[in-house]
Order: structure tokens, then sequence, then C-alpha cells
């Protein structure tokens, strides 16, 4: 700030009177004006401040661990975020389940958990917390419920077919089972050599979102079919050779559904169908079709998988011509 106008050169003196957001240096300051200079007055201020607790126990019995309710966890971290959503700062629950912030100057602030105690799911509500006053400390107590994580796909299909007739896959029970969000969300199609992909049913799902479907051909890399699926709607996508453009020694070799996350519960609704056709130059024979499921949670693979058992009959051939 400037103190302009003064007229007179001598001896003033200045007191600070407020200061918002610091604590008020009340010292006297003796101020020695000169004619035509500008004089430099510093004031050093300690912030008003406060600080953020949290207390880390479990909500219920871990069998994991075999930690009853109730218990201080150690290893939670959080995240604490400014109101113009600035991280400041990220603190750790220590061996007493006690996570303790720097001192923070006054104002509203957003707290997260980023990383859950092992064995654990993170507790995903955001906490607020206004400091107020000086010295203030604002204390939450903050529960994890035990973690548990699973997922699950079957997969279903006829047991025996004919060359050249169609073999139709159907998918059920595709879900996250977990009480934890999981990401990298997918379920795969791995399809053998002895069929040829037609069409997609994409089925729905329970929770609101978008996906896309990727597939491999010849086994290389992975390439769009289709993005930005609504998990509402049921589509019907063509996958045969002809709608794709592949080449008479290519085929489609997997399919895949990328999600990303998937809340705890996320489960398919209708029926996901993979349309296939057994090819017509086959000898009979056996193969297995596999599917697969899973997602991360804290970087850790959460996977499932389902087979099913097929048997082809080649088309029958003639019996040489005997007789006269």
């Amino acid at each position: 700030m400037y103190i302009e106008d003064i007229t007179t050169a001598g001896r003033y003196y200045l007191r600070e009177l407020e200061n918002e957001g610091y604590i008020t240096d009340t010292q006297m300051k003796t101020v020695y004006v000169k004619p035509g200079e500008t004089t430099l007055v510093e004031w050093e201020n300690t912030p008003i401040s406060g600080q953020i607790q949290i207390t880390k126990k479990s909500a219920d019995y871990n069998s994991t661990n075999g930690l009853p309710a109730g218990t201080l966890l150690e290893g939670a971290v959080f995240e604490i975020y400014d109101k113009a959503s600035n991280l400041v700062d990220t603190i750790r629950s220590d061996g007493r389940g006690l996570a303790v912030s720097r001192q923070l100057p006054l104002g509203r602030y957003t707290i997260r958990e980023v990383k859950a105690p092992a064995n654990y799911g993170v507790n995903e509500t955001p906490l607020m917390a206004y400091l107020e006053h000086e010295g203030q400390i604002v204390r939450f107590e903050v529960t994890n419920k035990s973690m548990t994580t699973g997922v699950s796909i079957t997969k279903t299909g006829p047991a025996e077919a004919m060359a050249g007739q169609p073999v139709n896959y159907t998918f059920s029970g595709i879900a996250n089972s977990s009480n934890v969000r999981l990401d990298n969300f997918y379920w795969r199609d791995t399809l053998p050599a002895e069929v040829r992909l037609e069409k997609i049913v994409t089925g729905t799902y329970n929770f609101p979102g978008t996906y896309k479907i990727t597939y491999r051909v010849n086994g290389g890399e992975p390439q769009t079919l289709a993005d930005n699926l609504s998990t509402s709607k049921n589509y019907t996508l063509a996958a045969s050779a002809t709608a794709l453009g592949l080449a008479s020694n290519e085929r489609v070799t997997e399919i895949m559904f990328v999600f990303g996350q998937a809340p705890a519960g996320f489960a398919q609704v209708e029926k996901p169908m993979l349309y296939c056709t057994a090819i017509s130059n086959i000898t009979t024979t056996s193969f297995v079709n596999v599917a697969d499921v899973g997602g991360t949670y804290n970087g850790v693979w959460v996977q499932a998988v389902s087979r099913w058992v097929t048997t082809v009959y080649g088309k029958p051939t003639p019996l040489p011509r005997t007789g006269y």
C-alpha cells in the first residue's frame, strides 16, 4: 500500500490496525520522511491459520487381516484442496490412524481420500472443512469398509454345430461384484479359428455411461469398431469380413468392450451376443471359445474367465462308388 500526499518532511509513527487473514502487528514503527523521496516500511505478518485432522478407522470386521470394526488404520492418503481447487496438502494416516495437515490459512477446504489402507476400499465421500479462527482444528472421523473385489462373466453357446452353420454365443452375468470401483474395466471374447464373426449385439448395462468396442484382426493391434456407445442402448453392429473390409486371409480374433471406470455393482442387463458362422471346410473337431472380464483396483488386476466348448461336424465325405 502507498501513503501519498505527505507534504511535510519529518518523523511519523505508523501502527497496523487490521490485516485480513493475518495476525495484526501492533508494534509502533517510526518513519522518517524526506522531501522528494519514497520511504519503504516493511511489515511481516503471520497468517491466521488452522489445521485439519482426520482419524481413520475400519467400518467393519475385515476377514482378510482379522481386524475388528473400529480399528485405527494406517496408510490412508487424503488430498486437501482450497476453494479455488488448488491442491494445498497431501496427508497420510499414521500408526495411530491420525492424518494431520500443515497449518492452513483460514478458508474453505475440500478433502478427498485418494488411497485406502491395505485390504480396505476408498471412502469416496468428500469432506468440507471451514477454518474460521486462529488455532482452530477441524476434526473428522472417516471409516473404510473391508474391500472385496470380484468380477464375473458367463458364456454359453451351442454344444454342437455343423460346418457352415451359425455358432452364436450369449454372455450373461457380466459384473463388477466388488464393493469398490474398478478402473480399466472391460470384457472380451477371443474367437477361435474355427468360426467367423458376423455381427455383435451389445446388450445394455445398469449404470449410465459410454463405452467403446475394439477388435483385432489376426491378433494385430486393436482397432475401434464403435465408440461413445450408450450403456442404456442395445446396438446391433455389423462385423463380418465384408463389413470390416478384411482380406480373404484375415479374420477377427478378438472383440473387447472397453468401459473405463465401473462402479461397485456395475452389471449387464440385456445380454450381449456374438453371431458367428463355422467355417465351411472344417473337419469334425471340438474347440474352446474363451471370454474374460477384468478391471484394476489400486493398480492390481481383478479378472475372471469363462470357457465354452463346441463340437463342429464337418460335411460328410461321399463314399466312393463301388459295384459293376
